[in-house]
């Protein structure tokens, strides 16, 4: 057989000449390729542009928000309304087996005001089980550790954040907090001295569902979950309380929601947690890394002011600066800001409460505006009112019923003689402790435009009155013995 030459070599041609596509040739071709890129890049700069997607972004970047986008607008209550219990009973509702779905809404009220002077005994109050510092053997504010307010509410109550924030914790303990939420403010008065900023965080527990995530930026009133009866729980509650950031000792408070007391703690001190719990002996803890929930958020403290001290003219100041930058960044972020009418502005009224706060004797107080008489100038016809006037004494020394004046104003300042509006108007202490009679007024209640009411306070602070809806706000009312 003949030998093939080692150098000759066999060369493969196909049959059919065909000439391969360039890839981006290729993928022009195929429809559903670009079908799925532009999916992916609109869902992506949709997400960046809305309202967290740039803030997770850095998050996951950075490993935090920036802060500067948070802008202190004020505080509101964790429960915006609750059932009214007495006339609820009368229907056979109870919020132990009934959901907060079940209530009728004519039956919903705003949340009534904390009283810090009000003994909190338990079984007595309608919403708070226990109150700040309380224990569960009687409830009372100060008796024992509990570090927040137990509010009553049905399960699925809708819980609304306090003020402007960032959600840091989303999380779920079963032998304690149950569902909880954890939202960082930064940016707002200090409740120890109001003339100045600090950092807060507004804890939320026993929750049914949680609407939030971690990285969140939160506003104020926004909903952010349900309360419930999960965890630790012998009913459904909100368990509400606000850490500090820095204690009042200078240490940074170690984790939230702060506890005054580990389990170690307790059983070292031959203690169960609930025994714990009704002792005083880790309060001083508490005092010094949480702040009175409800008495914070009740005062709805203004954003600091510049106060001006120990001067023959003690002025209050505010830098426009501050009100255009809160204004530019709220519209960015597509936050109207209404402006409701009070007797006083709200700058004001955080300037008094700062120097009341700081033990200050000589911040001069806005003097009371005198009242409106019925010989003033007065719209005839019936009409919705869009200001209000609240006047009474400039001071009080806590020994008798003090008389409330509340005008109703037009647009133009004059006194409504024929007020038309729905509903109630339900009387609060934005600042102070102090009862109402009657603390709710109908139309019925006003006689040419003016309603007078009765107050008594319930303590030696100062007090500042509030009406709701609209967080109309009187002067505030000095303590002098």
């Amino acid at each position: 057989m003949k030998k093939l030459s080692k150098n000759r070599k066999f060369k493969l041609r196909p049959l059919h000449k065909k000439r391969e596509l360039h890839p981006l040739q290729y993928l022009s071709q195929r429809a559903t390729f670009w079908v799925a890129v532009i999916s992916v890049f609109a869902f992506v700069t949709g997400n960046m542009m809305g309202q967290h997607g740039w803030q997770v972004f850095w998050k996951s970047v950075l490993g935090q928000t920036d802060d500067s986008l948070i802008v202190y607008t004020g505080t509101v209550p964790p429960v915006a309304r609750v059932p009214d219990y007495s006339r609820w009973s009368t229907y056979g509702g109870n919020a132990q087996v009934h959901l907060f779905s079940e209530v009728p809404t004519d039956l919903l009220i705003p949340l009534p005001s904390y009283n810090s002077a009000k003994e909190q005994v338990n079984g007595s109050n309608s919403y708070y089980s226990v109150g700040y510092m309380g224990s569960y053997a009687t409830g009372a504010e100060g008796s024992g550790v509990h570090p927040g307010v137990d509010i009553r509410v049905p399960v699925g109550t809708p819980i609304q954040s306090i003020a402007n924030g960032i959600v840091t914790e989303v999380g779920n303990d079963s032998s304690g907090f149950g569902k909880y939420i954890v939202i960082r403010h930064p940016h707002v008065p200090d409740p120890l001295n109001p003339g100045k900023t600090t950092v807060l965080y507004s804890c939320y527990a026993h929750m049914s569902e949680t609407d939030v995530q971690e990285g969140d930026i939160v506003r104020k009133t926004q909903l952010i979950g349900l309360s419930g009866q999960t965890g630790d729980a012998t009913g459904p509650h909100l368990h509400f309380q606000i850490d500090r950031d820095i204690g009042i000792d200078g240490k940074t408070v170690p984790f939230h929601p702060y506890w005054p007391f580990t389990g170690m703690q307790a059983r070292l001190a031959g203690m169960s947690s609930s025994q714990a719990i009704d002792s005083k002996i880790f309060q001083a803890n508490g005092y010094a890394n949480t702040v009175n929930p409800m008495v914070f958020v009740q005062a709805n403290l203004a954003e600091p002011t510049t106060v001006v001290l120990n001067t023959p003219s003690s002025t209050v100041s505010s830098t426009d600066l501050v009100a255009q930058r809160k204004a530019a960044l709220l519209a960015k972020r597509g936050i109207t800001s209404v402006a409701m009418a009070s007797s006083v502005s709200s700058s004001s009224i955080a300037a008094s409460v700062a120097g009341i706060v700081a033990g200050t004797e000589d911040v001069v107080l806005p003097a009371a505006p005198s009242v409106v008489s019925s010989s003033s100038s007065q719209s005839t016809a019936s009409a919705a009112f869009s200001a209000m006037q609240i006047d009474h004494a400039s001071s009080f020394n806590g020994q008798q019923w003090e008389t409330i004046t509340i005008t109703l104003l037009d647009d133009n300042g004059q006194v409504v003689a024929h007020p038309s509006f729905d509903g109630k108007l339900y009387l609060r202490t934005s600042y102070g402790d102090a009862q109402y009679r009657p603390d709710t007024l109908s139309v019925s209640d006003f006689k040419n435009g003016v309603a007078q009411v009765k107050m008594l306070p319930l303590s030696h602070r100062t007090v500042i009155v509030e009406v709701q809806p609209g967080a109309f706000v009187s002067t505030p009312m000095k303590f002098e013995k």
